[in-house]
């Protein structure tokens, strides 16, 4: 048998080696999904393979090349081998290829590929599956897809590697529990990943591959120790329904709302807090927005936590807004509507509302007059004026002339002092001073908020100081700001 094996290979090789042009192919038919793989060798001194970008519209990669060189009767001859590989999605003619040799062009023949849908892998060494725990669904509803591998434990398998699965028209995400665990005479490998529905109507998750490097202990086994084995599961079926209309939310949820404060003064930022909780598709709830007149509404983008608890997809979501205004008003109730497939039925829940009160910067202090009362003094006894005249000398009024001068030069000193120091505290106005006081990131925020849109640059500060942790460089360019805008 051995004899047989070593004279077909060597046939094969002469052949090969006094031709000048080859082309290879596994096969005339492909699996879908799967890449096609071909090989052109090509014989000579001077070699030119052609340009191969597409095929049948599919880019088309070349994955290797390999130069050697024979010696046969004392003639010395080139062989370059390239392998090119490519994904098709339908039947298609492999085209003729030209090949430049020691200037004579050779060709190929064109080749007629079938793509096959693959089947389920019928083996007693391996088995590969795939089940779901529901195959009626609505679009956004969440299910179990569990992949289960089996082989025979006396089986040396030296690498086991899974096709990239595309699930097409479902969202999926693997969950980090995989299990290895033993069943009678096989080994089993169970992987379980989290779907979403995507579209309407008859959906299909095909077949699944596995590639498994199996060590071969056949004693006719010359060459090669290993051989390579592709094992293929079976395929699911799926009736996918719509969502009532205006509804893209399915599942159990909760909303609530809160605010920091209710009375405020004119340009303090309310802070708003919205917070869904639940089970389903959470990812998909739209931004909402607060439909509020006459307000400055600063949002952040909603912040979702997620997490996979007993099969179940289930989350938080969570988003803050800061509102400031200088007239009362009220936030609206907000309203969540979900689909509910245990009662077959829209639910809707929403939130309470809140009035919130604007109050002037400053609350007046009613001041009370009190009328002075009269006070009636007894009756004096008439007092004895004495006149007292007084005459004043030259001298005097020369003295007084000068302390006249003296004190008006004190009063003008005394005025632009007065004036100089009212410019050099001019240089830290009330705002500069409360920022250069407030020590939080909302404390400033609070300040700052009733100057938007005085100036591109403050507004550009203001925005950023949402964003950064780290307040205090930012500070000191808004106070140089400030201090320009004469703030």
């Amino acid at each position: 048998m051995k004899i047989f094996k070593f004279i077909g290979l060597f046939l094969f090789f002469v052949n090969t080696l006094y031709g000048n042009v080859k082309l290879y192919l596994p096969s005339n038919n492909i699996v879908k999904n799967e890449a096609f793989i071909f090989v052109l060798e090509a014989y000579g001194n001077n070699i030119t393979f052609p340009s191969i970008p597409l095929i049948d519209g599919k880019a088309v990669q070349e994955i290797s090349s390999i130069t050697s060189t024979n010696i046969i009767n004392g003639k010395v001859t080139k062989k370059i081998k390239k392998t090119y590989s490519f994904y098709p999605i339908k039947d298609f003619i492999l085209p003729s290829f030209e090949v430049d040799i020691d200037g004579k062009n050779y060709k190929t023949n064109e080749e007629k590929i079938s793509i096959q849908k693959a089947s389920k892998t019928q083996s007693s060494l391996f088995d590969f599956s795939i089940k779901t725990n529901n195959n009626d669904l609505y679009i956004g509803e969440n299910f179990i897809l569990t992949m289960v591998f089996k082989y025979k434990k006396d089986l040396d398998i030296l690498d086991l590697s899974f096709d990239k699965p595309s699930f097409e028209n479902f969202w999926y995400k693997q969950i980090d529990n995989t299990k290895k665990y033993e069943e009678g005479d096989f080994t089993v490998f169970e992987i379980k990943f989290l779907m979403f529905a995507l579209k309407e109507g008859s959906q299909k998750i095909e077949a699944l591959g596995i590639n498994a490097q199996v060590m071969d202990n056949s004693s006719y086994s010359v060459f090669s120790s290993t051989r390579n084995k592709k094992i293929y599961s079976n395929e699911l079926n799926f009736n996918i329904k719509n969502l009532p209309a205006n509804t893209n939310l399915i599942g159990n949820f909760e909303i609530s709302a809160s605010v920091d404060k209710q009375i405020v003064k004119k340009g303090e930022a309310v802070s708003f807090k919205l917070n869904i909780i639940g089970s389903g598709n959470i990812d998909d709830i739209p931004d909402i927005k607060i439909p509020i007149d006459d307000v400055t509404i600063y949002e952040n983008k909603p912040l979702v936590k997620t997490q996979i608890l007993n099969n179940e997809y289930k989350g938080e979501w969570e988003k803050v807004y800061s509102i400031i205004a200088n007239r009362s008003f009220t936030i609206p109730s907000i309203k969540l509507d979900y689909f509910d497939k245990n009662l077959s039925k829209v639910i809707s829940k929403q939130t309470n509302s809140f009035n919130i009160e604007v109050l002037d910067e400053e609350i007046k202090k009613e001041v009370l007059l009190e009328k002075a009362t009269e006070k009636i003094l007894p009756e004096e006894k008439p007092k004895e004026i004495i006149k007292v005249v007084e005459q004043t000398s030259t001298l005097d009024r020369i003295i007084f002339f000068f302390l006249g001068i003296a004190f008006s030069i004190l009063i003008i000193s005394l005025y632009f002092y007065v004036i100089t120091s009212k410019r050099k505290k001019q240089e830290d106005k009330p705002l500069v001073k409360k920022v250069k006081e407030s020590k939080t990131k909302d404390e400033l925020l609070k300040i700052l908020a009733v100057y938007l849109k005085i100036d591109v640059k403050l507004d550009a500060y203001i925005f950023e100081l949402e964003k950064t942790k780290d307040i205090d460089s930012l500070k000191k360019e808004i106070i140089k700001t400030l201090k320009e805008l004469k703030l």
